[in-house]
């Protein structure tokens, strides 16, 4: 019943593109972190979450879903074949709304949630007569500085959506590629369609506590630097650095590898 009300209460998209992510890992640096996302996205209203992210999300709303949960994770103890239970596949959400021009940022620092609001700033796009095809689409690229990194953009005016992956935006077309200029952080549309798919409030959101951008960050770059240290600051422990078989840490320091956002020092 809780599952069929949120739909009620959603709006329904007009396009779903789907897109692999490309992350560093941060233990080396290495850009190997594989996640799958999705866009539903109409003329005012957008969600880019992790389809498998929001199925253990939505179990996990209701008590039936926990316990349903709960058997599955026994099961696969039980069976002894662990890859039987559902895993997160990217973490965050961004829900943009283009009536009231908001943006919140759903998150996690270690075992902490946060939720943030931002007002999307005036894009500065620079757009160049570069163009190559992206799905069938033909897309035009463009450049942008934000939030401390430099993002190269191809985008389909075929498709009048002026939305993208993450928290991209502001041209006029869909975003079907983006990449930062180091390469470290990318997003690559792999199919779109048409739809009538609701776009669902996040699940358990009232979870997550209210903070601002740059204070997200440095949480976020707190617990990666020293992820042991920060859980026993929290409880009021000794803090202690969780280190491998050799000595080094577990999660490197911001250079070795950095957030998507920099501009949180």
């Amino acid at each position: 019943m809780c599952l069929v009300a949120m739909a009620t209460m959603a709006q329904n998209a007009d396009i779903e593109v789907s897109y692999t992510a490309m992350s560093p890992n941060p233990k080396n640096g290495k850009v190997d972190v594989k996640n799958q996302y999705v866009l539903l996205a109409n003329a005012t209203e957008s969600k880019f979450y992790s389809p498998i992210t929001e199925y253990i999300d939505s179990l996990n709303s209701t008590p039936e879903g926990t316990a349903q949960w709960q058997e599955m994770i026994r099961g696969a103890y039980l069976s002894g074949n662990l890859d039987k239970i559902p895993r997160k596949d990217g973490g965050y959400y961004v829900v943009k709304s283009i009536s009231d021009n908001t943006l919140r940022y759903y998150d996690s620092a270690g075992i902490d949630k946060y939720v943030y609001e931002e007002t999307p700033e005036e894009w500065t796009w620079e757009i160049s007569d570069s163009t190559k095809s992206i799905l069938g689409y033909e897309c035009v690229k463009a450049t942008t500085d934000f939030h401390g990194r430099k993002w190269i953009a191809w985008f389909s005016p075929e498709i009048p959506v002026s939305n993208g992956p993450w928290k991209l935006g502001g041209l006029p077309g869909v975003i079907l590629e983006a990449s930062t200029d180091d390469d470290k952080y990318s997003f690559v549309a792999t199919g779109i369609q048409q739809t009538t798919k609701a776009i669902v409030p996040v699940y358990l959101a009232d979870e997550y506590e209210k903070t601002d951008r740059k204070s997200f960050l440095k949480a976020k770059r707190a617990f990666l630097d020293n992820p042991l240290g920060s859980l026993n600051a929290r409880m009021g422990g000794d803090i202690i650095i969780i280190s491998g078989n050799s000595g080094e840490p577990i999660f490197s320091s911001s250079d070795v590898v950095d957030l998507i956002e920099t501009d949180y020092k």
